[in-house]
C-alpha cells in the first residue's frame, strides 16, 4: 500500500526530529590547544622539487597531530648534510598554518629536546604538548616554603588533608 499522507515540499515544515542541523565555522575566538608536538625531522624524499631545497618534514609522535614541513632555517644548520645525525633526535614543533589544498600543515621548530628515549626529552616534550608550566618557581615562592628542614607536615594539618600516597 502506498503512503498517501501529505507531501512537504519545504524542509522546514518537517518536524524537528527529521532535520539534520548544520553549521559554518565563521571565526575562531581563541585557540585552546598549544599546537605544539614532539616528533623528529627528516629530509623530503624527492631530491628535485624545489619544497626539498626549503623544507624538512617534521613526523609528530602522536599520530593523531598532523605532519608539518618545517623551514630548513628553524633546523640545525648541519642537518642537510647530515641527516643521519638528528635521526633519533626530539624536537618541539608548534602548528603554525595549514593551507586547505595542502596535504601538510606548516611548523616551525621551537626547539631541540635531546635524544629520544632518554627520560628527560620525553618528559619535557610532554608536558609542553599539554601546555604544563615547568619553570622554576619564583623567589617569593620559594621564600614561603620552611627553612628548616626536615620539615614534617604537623598531625593536625595531616588531618585535613586526603593523603594519595
Amino acid at each position: 500500500k502506498q503512503d498517501d499522507g501529505p507531501k512537504v515540499n519545504d524542509p522546514r515544515l518537517l518536524p524537528d526530529k527529521f532535520l539534520q542541523r548544520t553549521a559554518k565555522v565563521v571565526y575562531i575566538l581563541e585557540k585552546k590547544h598549544s599546537r605544539a608536538a614532539t616528533g623528529f625531522i627528516k629530509l623530503l624524499a624527492d631530491k628535485n622539487s624545489e619544497l626539498f631545497r626549503r623544507c624538512a618534514m617534521f613526523s609528530p609522535v602522536d599520530h593523531r597531530v598532523p605532519r608539518a614541513y618545517v623551514s630548513l632555517a628553524d633546523c640545525p644548520p648541519d642537518f642537510v648534510t647530515r641527516p643521519e645525525d638528528y635521526s633519533n633526535m626530539l624536537f618541539i614543533c608548534r602548528i603554525v598554518d595549514w593551507k586547505e589544498d595542502s596535504n601538510f600543515a606548516t611548523g616551525q621548530l621551537a626547539k631541540s629536546l635531546g635524544q629520544a628515549g632518554e627520560i628527560e626529552p620525553e618528559t619535557e616534550g610532554i608536558l609542553t604538548e599539554y601546555g604544563v608550566d615547568f619553570s622554576d618557581f619564583s623567589p617569593e615562592a620559594l621564600e614561603c616554603l620552611p627553612q628548616s628542614l626536615p620539615w614534617v607536615i604537623s598531625p593536625g594539618e595531616m588531618n585535613k588533608r586526603r593523603d594519595l600516597r
